[in-house]
């Protein structure tokens, strides 16, 4: 795609000697943080009816890969290219069920459970893990972890039953009622109410953070 070679092109002549100097200054550092910053904006107008919003900020996030692909290509390790060429070969590898006839005859993944069963399995047998703390993104919100633990362990078939998750909160929020505030009991409170939320499909970082701003703007000052 042309546009893409352009970025590709554009973001090469920023960083070479005649380029931009604010973007040769650039390290790995910032960019980790511009793109947590990116992607956070990107969330905020995704699902929303404003389109150029979010168009704008597709583009800055890709800006931001590209920019960082371009760092790692003067160091000589790998290029935009072979970023894509990877991710195409592991598209392909993860779903055997539309790109394989011979495994689509022999093992029909049919429903969305059966494909996520399937690939959390292979991509850690893949990826050599011995445990869900392997997988867990070390930097990512607490919340946002919880939900990935929890979603794991369901597909592991280890997960408990709404009620089960439910009847131990409940336990929990008397024991807390009983007795002075608790580091510990409120935190196994968290976690519970993350749990439940896992178990119910929704994502307790970003709905938490919707509603947060939602307080926020009618509280004022």
């Amino acid at each position: 795609m042309k546009e893409f070679d352009s970025l590709v092109e554009i973001m090469r002549i920023l960083r070479s000697k005649d380029g931009c100097p604010w973007d040769r200054a650039q390290k790995l550092k910032d960019l980790k943080d511009y793109l947590l910053e990116e992607v956070y904006e990107l969330i905020d107008v995704i699902g929303s009816k404003h389109y150029s919003k979010i168009e704008e900020e597709l583009g800055d996030v890709f800006l931001i890969l590209v920019f960082i692909c371009q760092m790692y290509a003067e160091k000589n390790k790998f290029t935009v290219k072979d970023v894509l060429k990877a991710i195409n070969n592991k598209m392909i590898s993860r779903h055997p069920h539309v790109f394989s006839p011979d495994f689509k005859r022999n093992n029909p993944l049919k429903t969305k459970d059966n494909v996520v069963k399937f690939w959390v399995k292979e991509k850690a047998k893949n990826k050599k893990r011995k445990n869900i703390y392997e997988r867990l993104p070390k930097k990512a919100p607490s919340l946002l972890l919880a939900y990935i633990l929890f979603k794991e362990e369901k597909y592991l078939g280890r997960s408990l039953e709404v009620k089960q998750a439910i009847s131990g909160i409940k336990k929990k929020i008397q024991a807390l009622g009983l007795s002075r505030a608790d580091r510990k009991l409120i935190t196994d409170i968290a976690l519970d109410l993350s749990r439940i939320a896992s178990l119910n499909k929704i994502n307790l970082e970003i709905s938490l953070r919707e509603k947060v701003f939602s307080k926020a703007r009618s509280l004022t000052y």
